[in-house]
C-alpha cells in the first residue's frame, strides 16, 4: 500500500466524521499497512485527544494484523483469512477499517460514505 494514498484517506476521513463531532473530539489514527493486501485503519476517539496518525511497521498480512491489535470481532488463527472490500468494526471509542487494497476503497467518496455510515449507525 503506497503511504500517500492512505494518508490522504485519513485526512479526507477525518474531515468527514469531524463535522459531525463535538468540539473537542480527537480522532487518533494507527495505521496497519499489509504487505499484500491493504491496510488495517484503527481510529481512536476522544474528548482532547490529539488528531495524529501512527505507522506501524508493513505486516505480511491482514489476518497477522489483526493477529496483534486489540479487537474482539476475530479469535482463533487469522493467518489465512481473506477480507475484500472495506470491513468496518465499531468498539467503544474505537473504529477499525480492514481495507483491500483496490485504489476505490482510497477514494474521498469513500471516506465520505464510511464516516456517514458511522454516523447513521447510531441512530
Amino acid at each position: 500500500m503506497q503511504k500517500q494514498m492512505i494518508q490522504k484517506y485519513i485526512n479526507n476521513f477525518r474531515r468527514h466524521l469531524s463535522a459531525f463531532l463535538r468540539p473537542g473530539i480527537g480522532l487518533k489514527a494507527l495505521i496497519y499497512p499489509s504487505q499484500k493486501d491493504g491496510a488495517v485503519l484503527v481510529f481512536h476517539l476522544g474528548t482532547n485527544l490529539e488528531n495524529d496518525d501512527e505507522y506501524k511497521p508493513i505486516s505480511p498480512s491482514i489476518g497477522s494484523i489483526l493477529n496483534k491489535i486489540e479487537q474482539n470481532a476475530f479469535g482463533g488463527s487469522l493467518e489465512s483469512i481473506h477480507f475484500s472490500g472495506t470491513n468496518m468494526i465499531i468498539e467503544a471509542n474505537k473504529i477499525i477499517f480492514i481495507k483491500d487494497d483496490n485504489p476505490k476503497e482510497w477514494t474521498d467518496a469513500a471516506a465520505k460514505k464510511e464516516a456517514l455510515k458511522i454516523v447513521n449507525s447510531g441512530r
